[in-house]
């Protein structure tokens, strides 16, 4: 801020990409983070991201549904 008080337009560039750096809704990765977080609590006590139950649910059907399509796929060939 210069001596009369006013606020040089770098000053406010600064302070609006400081502002929306922060911003969970303007950063796709935070935001993605934030929608698969646990939502009673989202980070551990280490400090670590916490994924949600339902994300981790969905990821084990997925992993046994591919592990599946796999067994029958190459089994068949024998």
């Amino acid at each position: 801020m210069d001596a009369a008080g006013y606020i040089t337009p770098k000053e406010v560039r600064q302070a609006l990409r400081q502002l929306h750096s922060e911003d969970v809704e303007t950063n796709p990765e935070l935001a993605l983070r934030a929608a698969l977080a646990d939502d009673l609590k989202p980070v551990d006590a280490r400090g670590r991201w916490k994924p949600s139950s339902l994300v981790i649910l969905v990821g084990v059907i997925v992993f046994a549904l591919l592990v599946i399509f796999l067994y029958f796929s190459l089994g068949q060939s024998r």
